[in-house]
């Protein structure tokens, strides 16, 4: 393993060099890296309507699934798929009704494994929450509410799962215990857009009412409600350390939040329109976070300089996803322009593209190797962008 020295990130001398280029303008650097197209892209085929989602296992290395337009959820492994092998294979775990017609079929909203990588829970625009094996066992099935469920994550110690729904609602499932329901929260006046666990005892939700709310396993009302975005608030993630919380709005910031405080800490402004997605730089000693917009842009920024770091313009319409390498020392972003943008985080350059047939709605880099695409056409590309030339 490299240094630490290898994976600082290069930051700008001046106040000009932060400040973003004319709207999707490319620096010559960028230019140069947008004339590299990965070829080397294998397709997984099976899904009969868009894929939404995707998601590899944490400790089963070439394990994905993916979940899709379909009425479907799918376990894949992609440890053997290559061109000629493409892997269409795959165990089916279904969310429709079982009949015939497009009418019985119900979207796959939400998908995610546990941190020991043992249980795939999935969800549909039905309200449909199941647990399975890594062999597509149906280990359970929760609730019965017919609500639309839009986010879905697991506390550290895989023991529970929290939903959270477009009524406002968020449930909590004690899997460890049968799947019981521990507690149902009447959490916002608008839908939840996202959850995201701080430990094994504490969340955030946040939602189309502009609030974030932070919760404590076993106290019916939030211990915190964090009020400052003037529009729907799209996601929110945990810092790796744990001591910082990001959110996206539609009011275009990134703003960045402490326990101890109502207030935020920093309240990014620059994306032009809604911020869709954030991610975090995978690294407890690093507070870099980046965020992707509806303007085309990305953002990454330095919470403890308040500054940003830099802003990749090469997409052409709305950034959808974005996902950090495990160094984190790149940044791949998805777009509804069809491509996949692989960037260099030290020096802010296009370091290599895919280009789709549909709009991209996820994008997920594995612990180690390939990145896997969800694709609007129903199909699910793979690459190694790190991957040496031929």
């Amino acid at each position: 393993m490299k240094g630490s020295e290898d994976m600082d990130i290069d930051v700008p001398d001046t106040e000009r060099d932060a400040l973003p280029p004319a709207p999707l303008a490319l620096s010559s650097q960028q230019r140069a890296g947008k004339k590299q197209r990965v070829e080397k892209a294998v397709f997984l085929r099976g899904h009969s309507g868009p894929v939404f989602l995707c998601a590899w296992n944490p400790h089963i290395t070439g394990m994905l699934a993916t979940g899709a337009g379909d009425g479907t959820a799918r376990i894949w492994d992609t440890r053997t798929t290559t061109s000629l092998t493409p892997g269409a294979e795959a165990i089916v775990l279904r969310h429709d009704t079982g009949a015939a017609g497009a009418a019985a079929r119900t979207d796959v909203t939400a998908i995610a494994w546990n941190a020991q990588g043992t249980l795939l829970a999935t969800a549909s625009f039905a309200g449909q929450l199941r647990i399975w094996s890594t062999q597509g066992e149906l280990k359970q099935t929760l609730g019965s509410r017919q609500v639309p469920i839009i986010a879905l994550r697991w506390n550290r110690k895989g023991s529970l799962l929290l939903s959270g729904c477009l009524d406002g609602t968020l449930a909590l499932w004690d899997v460890a215990n049968s799947g019981l329901l521990r507690h149902e929260y009447r959490a916002h006046t608008g839908s939840v857009l996202d959850v995201d666990w701080l430990d094994n005892t504490t969340f955030a939700s946040c939602a189309s009412d502009r609030n974030i709310s932070i919760w404590h396993d076993g106290t019916p009302t939030p211990t915190r409600t964090l009020v400052g975005h003037t529009g729907d608030v799209n996601a929110l993630r945990w810092h790796p350390s744990g001591k910082y919380l990001a959110s996206g709005s539609d009011d275009g910031s990134l703003k960045i939040w402490t326990l101890n405080s109502d207030t935020p800490l920093q309240d990014f402004v620059g994306h032009a329109q809604q911020v869709y997605a954030v991610r975090w730089m995978p690294r407890s000693d690093k507070v870099v976070v980046a965020s992707a917009s509806f303007d085309g842009t990305v953002r990454v920024w330095d919470v403890l300089a308040g500054t940003c770091l830099r802003v990749l313009a090469a997409h052409t319409e709305a950034v959808h996803c974005l996902a950090f390498s495990s160094d984190g020392r790149y940044l791949a972003t998805g777009s509804f322009d069809k491509r996949v943008r692989v960037w260099s985080i030290k020096d802010g350059t296009l370091f290599k593209s895919f280009v789709a047939d549909d709009g991209i709605h996820d994008v997920q880099w594995a612990p180690k190797g390939r990145i896997a695409v969800a694709i609007a056409n129903s199909q699910v590309a793979l690459f190694d962008p790190l991957a040496p030339s031929a």
